[in-house]
């Protein structure tokens, strides 16, 4: 076993094929872990599922979260794999099922069939409570302040393309945000994968098209009204990641906010070495990325960083053309200037910092997983140490980007 920590109660640990880390903060702990089947020698997808189920029991019960899931993302390799390994969770969670996303998206790892992402959480009795909706639906509830999670919001299985599954799909998520007490307005953080994210459709290409239906959605939106300060003046999205994914459809989740408290805060984040990809130029997509670079909610000790999907970009431009090790360090250079201290303070954040210790998961998508996916875990392995962290084959948005990478991240005191 390795251990690190670091001075706000975080914890990370690698060991008996898991990845697990902690972050304590007033009283609630957070955890996030990722969970790979034992697949030395068995390519069964149910001893594979049994497996990893087994690994996901013991973590469970070993840190006292029996019932605390909220979140879980089951990376495939194969789609008709969904329904089997989604009988054996429900079964296994009962009436504690978090919410549950499938993404088309092959592990790095060939002898993979899948791969377990979860998000859970503890605290003292009655410090929380957990509503659980349906099993791509769940709130927690802590110091008065509410959080929202959904997943696998699939569009109508009859609409072909982009721009028709996208929109549907989203106007899916609103209404599954509205049925149980959020809003579109209290968005914080969207993932968004696409299949074929880079395929020309028509005259254009399917993420551009993803790109418009984004922005017509959120036309006239106001986020996070209330939750954002006076005294921030630019552009707010949520925090997003729009990534490529297998097959030609579009799966969406999502998490959203609601409070009444008046000192809990929601700053949008952007990166002084990038220009917002709000305002990239109509070479990019002629209706620009809606997305923040990060979202971060300050409330009470806490400062929680949801950041987007980054990549190996400066200004506008992507940066070490064909270098997937170049990629790698430049993406992850931006997101430690994203969330560090000197950032927050810009974006009138006091009192938090953050660096790449203080990411409590990762994930990372490879577009050449045969060519780089090697050079690439070493190089996070190296950078990011015991982190956890998925490795799926995906393709970004841009031809010439080979990594992109997302996280969540618990600031520190300063």
């Amino acid at each position: 076993m390795e251990h690190s920590k670091n001075e706000q109660h975080f914890f990370k640990t690698e060991g008996q094929g898991c990845a697990f880390s902690s972050c304590d903060s007033d009283g609630v702990t957070t955890f996030c872990a990722v969970i790979p089947p034992d697949a030395a020698d068995e390519p069964n997808l149910r001893e594979q599922a049994r497996s990893a189920i087994a690994r996901l029991d013991l973590l469970l019960r070993r840190e006292r979260l029996e019932g605390g899931t909220l979140t879980q993302t089951v990376f495939l390799r194969r789609m008709e794999d969904r329904e089997v390994i989604h009988r054996m969770l429900l079964d296994y969670y009962g009436d504690h099922v978090p919410a549950i996303t499938y993404v088309p998206q092959c592990p790095c790892d060939e002898k993979l069939l899948f791969l377990f992402e979860v998000w859970a959480m503890r605290s003292a009795p009655h410090r929380i409570r957990i509503r659980r909706h349906s099993p791509s639906a769940v709130s927690v509830d802590l110091h008065n302040v509410s959080y929202g999670f959904f997943g696998d919001i699939l569009p109508e299985a009859s609409l072909t393309g982009a721009y028709d599954q996208s929109l549907d799909a989203l106007r899916r998520m609103r209404s599954a945000l509205e049925e149980y007490g959020y809003s579109v307005p209290g968005l914080l953080r969207t993932w968004l994968y696409q299949g074929s994210i880079v395929r020309a459709e028509g005259e254009t290409q399917r993420y551009k098209e993803l790109n418009r239906a984004r922005t017509d959605f959120f036309k006239g939106v106001r986020f996070l009204p209330g939750l954002i300060p006076d005294s921030f003046t630019g552009d707010v999205y949520p925090a997003s990641t729009g990534i490529g994914a297998d097959g030609m459809s579009v799966t969406v989740a999502a998490a959203a906010i609601s409070t009444t408290r008046g000192d809990v805060r929601c700053v949008p984040l952007e990166n002084p070495g990038q220009t917002s990809a709000f305002d990239y130029g109509t070479v990019y997509s002629p209706q620009s990325p809606k997305f923040s670079r990060a979202m971060a909610v300050v409330c009470d000790n806490s400062c929680v960083i949801f950041v987007s999907g980054t990549a190996s970009i400066v200004d506008s431009e992507t940066k070490f053309i064909g270098d997937a090790v170049g990629q790698t360090d430049q993406t992850l250079e931006n997101i430690s200037r994203l969330i560090d201290g000197d950032n927050l303070r810009r974006h009138g954040i006091e009192g938090f910092s953050a660096s790449l210790d203080n990411l409590a998961i990762a994930r990372v998508y490879v577009k050449r997983p045969e060519e780089d996916y090697e050079k690439i875990r070493s190089r996070c392995g190296a950078i990011l140490s015991s982190t956890p962290r998925t490795f799926t084959r995906a393709d970004v948005c841009r031809d010439d980007l080979l990594v992109e990478i997302e996280g969540l991240a618990f600031g520190s005191r300063q």
